[in-house]
């Protein structure tokens, strides 16, 4: 069988991007990028100086799993932007309560939903006609800039259940006059995140590295899984999913791992992940990527990539 993509819905624009930037900088005092900030600036060269030690692979859900089973999204709309800002955001709150460096309520999962009304009506003015959002936005959104914006737990709310997943509400909320909730904002409010954008893939690599999980949006599609676990290029089209994982190949080159967000059985193909360290079943809706398709994805004529984690002190209590 051929390969079919899903739903997509992410819209990537250079001028978006760089206003992201900018806002974030003013609003924090600080560089916007990983590899210059202050509070990541630390992080540069980790992934290096774990393989120096011997170290093969750093993978996300091994933390995240220490918490709760990694379940894939399954988007029927284009909301892939919220979903691969949901999982980078929980794969990173979720290492780090699994490691003990911060404390926080275990039982707590974050809830995408408002990624997708926040990103696309609070920071993106309804500038979109159709389904979709932007990177930008969504990063801008979950770092709270102007004191809107942040993640909320997935609970019982006053107006809503998001106790489940509700793409239709999320959805439905997201065109010109919809809003979120005013209790779903106020908790917003209380959860903001660190955004920094990462620019090639050593800030990717050295982000995973350092436990961060990353959402990037570009306009490659990989496809389905090889006898090895790999998924090369198969399609265009502007898609966000999150970065959760990170490992030296057979040869030498550095991989990494992403999550799909259309279910369970995409893509298709063989899940035993083989690698320098042995071998390792990939999650369901995983699959690994050579770095040098990754550069080939990042030859279009956009793209961004966010490493996004809750402030510290901000986490669910």
């Amino acid at each position: 069988m051929s390969f079919k993509a899903g739903p997509l819905g992410c819209v990537i624009q250079e001028d978006w991007t760089l206003e992201s930037d900018e806002n974030i900088a003013k609003a924090s005092g600080q560089s916007p990028f990983f590899g210059a900030n202050p509070n990541t600036a630390s992080f540069v060269g980790r992934w290096n100086e774990l393989k120096s030690r011997g170290v093969k692979a750093v993978f996300l859900w091994e933390g995240y799993e220490k918490i709760r089973s990694l379940v894939p999204h399954h988007q029927l709309s284009g909301t892939c932007v919220a979903r691969g800002f949901h999982q980078a955001t929980q794969h990173s709150l979720y290492n780090a309560l699994s490691r003990g460096n911060v404390q926080g309520d275990r039982s707590l999962e974050i809830a995408w939903e408002p990624f997708y009304i926040g990103s696309r009506v609070y920071v993106g003015k309804s500038q979109i006609n159709g389904e979709g959002s932007s990177g930008a936005w969504a990063g801008q959104w979950a770092a709270g800039i102007n004191g809107v914006g942040g993640v909320c737990p997935r609970q019982h709310y006053k107006t809503i259940d998001l106790t489940i997943s509700n793409e239709p509400w999320a959805v439905k909320n997201s065109y010109r006059g919809g809003t979120l909730p005013a209790d779903v904002l106020a908790e917003c409010q209380k959860h903001k995140c660190d955004v920094h954008r990462v620019r090639n893939n050593n800030e990717i690599a050295d982000a995973i590295a350092s436990r961060f999980g990353v959402a990037r949006c570009w306009d490659t599609l990989f496809g389905d899984r090889d006898a090895n676990g790999f998924s090369k290029p198969a399609d265009t089209g502007s898609h966000c999913q999150a970065v959760i994982g990170v490992f030296v190949m057979r040869d030498g080159r550095t991989g990494f791992v992403e999550q799909q967000s259309w279910g369970p059985d995409m893509p298709r193909g063989n899940r035993m992940l083989n690698y320098a360290g042995g071998q390792v079943m990939l999650p369901v809706s995983c699959y690994a990527v050579s770095e040098d398709n990754y550069l080939r994805a990042q030859q279009s004529r956009w793209w961004e990539a966010f490493c996004v984690a809750v402030k510290p002190g901000q986490e669910f209590r």
